[in-house]
């Protein structure tokens, strides 16, 4: 089984993913762990993906997040594809709850270390504008359309809730 979930920033891929990894005992890595480093550096983009390509090795994998660089490998090795396709409002929404639930803890388990759970500007606009350009819409049509027999698309938390109930999975 080898899994990509892929979509919108804010939009619950991080949380799904770990439900999913546990419920089918699937090594997971969250992409945004091995893209940032402390204080949101971003670290070079040649050992990001040597170190996601390392991880897709295994017999088994779960890759958590939309990085763009070798997307087509991964894809086409995949078994299953995600795409969290919410609307910015329900993203923003997300954040907003992420927000409060991890302020003052620390941080996400699904965040590099050295990143604690801030309120950022910069990162809402990317909820709302930057992150929904045009590219990544079709980056998201494009797979569903080259790889639908492996994709399932969820439009908001509900269809999101129904699938890890016909699972078995607690949606919480």
């Amino acid at each position: 089984m080898k899994i990509s979930v892929i979509g919108y920033s804010v939009s619950g891929k991080s949380t799904f993913s770990e439900k999913i990894s546990k419920h089918f005992k699937v090594p997971l890595l969250h992409i945004d762990k091995v893209y940032f480093s402390e204080n949101m550096k971003i670290n070079d983009k040649d050992e990001t993906i040597k170190k996601i390509q390392d991880f897709m090795k295994q017999e088994k994998w779960l890759i958590d997040g939309t990085y763009r660089k070798i997307v087509t490998e991964r894809y086409d090795k995949a078994t299953k594809i995600f795409i969290f396709d919410f609307n910015r409002l329900k993203c923003f929404y997300g954040y907003i709850v992420r927000y409060f639930k991890y302020k003052n803890k620390g941080q996400r388990p699904s965040m590099a270390d050295g990143n604690p759970e801030k309120f950022d500007f910069g990162f809402v606009k990317w909820i709302l504008w930057d992150g929904r350009k045009k590219d990544s819409k079709k980056l998201f049509r494009n797979i569903e359309k080259k790889y639908e027999d492996k994709v399932i698309v969820f439009k908001n938390r509900k269809e999101v809730n129904n699938y890890l109930k016909q699972l078995a999975i607690d949606k919480t």
